[in-house]
């Protein structure tokens, strides 16, 4: 991993924290990352909430690990970057049943670069309105002299994307700590189990029996604190096995989206690598979930969503997406899949959380060109001559005028919640396996075998 690489990934998890709080710039994210940020700074704003996030590095490696996973195409790289951490969120507005939740984790980054280019971050560029001099890297953002926005290439590399994955592992250095904290929470077990051998080996019966006996007494809490470390390993165990279960639907569905993805896309533009796509994805789906102007969103040409949105204050993925499909009609590329996330709504009185999918179909034209070179423009209404963020709206904020600057990027089609239709499906295959079981085993010689152990001990 290259020195700029590192610097990005540890930028954004000091960023990150500081995401909500008022006139807070992610700016080791990438545009539609950052823009992300914003709305939802904007929506918690508005609803008069208070949301605090504190990440403390809790890892056996200093600075994480990196590069833990790469994919790469002819243009860009893609990794993933680690972190263990304690992450603890609060949110709270008066009226509000304050919602906490503490947990340790694992923070994923999908960190964006090119594969040939160079940094000119630091360059400066003269800007074309008010002639003051910035820093290329100070421009993202527009002109802080005059206002003036500036359509230009990324400045990679960028954070596309971050999730959280429940650190169900534990850490290396904290091996026993976490066993010894899974066998806290089995003491209950533990206790039963050694009062159950007392009472049927050693007929210890009452509390009065343990005051005529202490040596028993003492023996048992020798053989609790024995076992503590057995019970907390096997609940451990189970724990991770819960987890496992509870995400194998997920992994089922999602485990050949990347090379479904690959196969289908190669016939269009080979260009693409999943982990951006799906990153694209997900910072469109959270643009178009906070944005209070729908209408006017350059990357949305969907349905009105009416009021679905309006309460969502969170949206955190969950690291899975789906390929459903890719097909091309009219010169643009139609992908549809199903984005995993779990989403935080403000209902009022109290913080609903909930996992959700969401199926999203994007399209991009075909025809339009990749260029790793680094370009800047100024952008410049054609009617009023103003200048505006041509990512966050179709129409000058000025005059009103449609400006349609043409957007060769992914533009969302549609979206529409399909957690309740998944499940459904989920539920009819398990009903399926459960009659075919059924019948299988009616139409063996298990009940007959059944029925001749009940008549012989019966």
């Amino acid at each position: 991993m290259s020195e700029n690489r590192e610097k990005a990934a540890a930028d954004f998890r000091e960023e990150i924290k500081h995401a909500f709080e008022p006139g807070a710039k992610v700016m080791s994210a990438d545009r539609e990352l950052r823009y992300c940020l914003e709305l939802q700074r904007n929506r918690i704003s508005k609803r008069n909430l208070k949301y605090t996030e504190e990440m403390v590095h809790k890892g056996p490696f200093p600075d994480g690990l990196k590069n833990v996973r790469s994919w790469r195409d002819d243009h860009y790289e893609a990794s993933w970057t680690v972190d263990y951490i304690d992450h603890n969120t609060t949110i709270e507005r008066e009226g509000l049943k304050t919602y906490t939740h503490s947990e340790r984790q694992a923070i994923y980054e999908t960190l964006v670069d090119v594969r040939d280019g160079e940094d000119v971050s630091g360059d400066d560029y003269c800007c074309p309105n008010c002639g003051a001099v910035s820093t290329i890297a100070e421009l993202q953002e527009g002109c802080r002299h005059c206002g003036t926005s500036f359509k230009m290439s990324e400045l990679y590399p960028k954070v596309a994307n971050y999730f959280y994955v429940y650190d169900v592992s534990g850490r290396a250095e904290n091996m026993w700590l976490t066993v010894l904290k899974y066998g806290v929470y089995a003491l209950p077990v533990n206790i039963l189990m050694c009062l159950y051998v007392l009472y049927t080996s050693y007929d210890m019966k009452t509390p009065m029996d343990y005051l005529l006996h202490p040596d028993m007494f003492i023996r048992m809490l020798l053989v609790i604190g024995i076992m503590l470390p057995i019970f907390g390993y096997f609940a451990w165990i189970f724990d991770a096995f819960r987890i496992a279960a509870s995400t194998t639907p997920v992994l089922f569905e999602t485990a050949n989206a990347r090379k479904k993805f690959a196969s289908k896309m190669s016939m269009f533009c080979p260009e693409f690598i999943f982990e951006s796509f799906a990153a694209r994805m997900v910072s469109l789906l959270k643009i178009v979930a906070f944005s209070d102007n729908r209408a006017d969103l350059p990357s949305y040409a969907g349905k009105d969503l009416g009021n679905a949105f309006d309460n969502v204050v969170d949206i955190s993925f969950l690291g899975a997406m789906s390929c459903k499909s890719v097909r091309e009609k009219n010169g643009i590329v139609y992908v549809t899949g199903d984005v995993y996330v779990k989403t935080a709504r403000d209902m009022g009185d109290r913080i609903k959380i909930k996992n959700e999918i969401y199926r999203i179909k994007a399209g991009r034209k075909r025809e339009a060109m990749f260029d790793t070179g680094f370009s800047i423009s100024k952008i410049q209404c054609p009617s009023c001559g103003a200048s505006f963020d041509a990512l966050k709206t179709s129409k000058c904020p000025f005059c009103g005028s449609d400006c349609n600057l043409e957007n060769n990027d992914w533009v969302v089609y549609d979206v529409r919640n399909v957690g309740l239709e998944i499940l459904i499906k989920r539920l009819l295959i398990a009903l399926v396996i459960i009659v075919f079981l059924c019948i299988g085993i009616a139409n063996s010689d298990l009940p007959e075998l059944f029925g001749s152990i009940m008549s012989r001990y019966g």
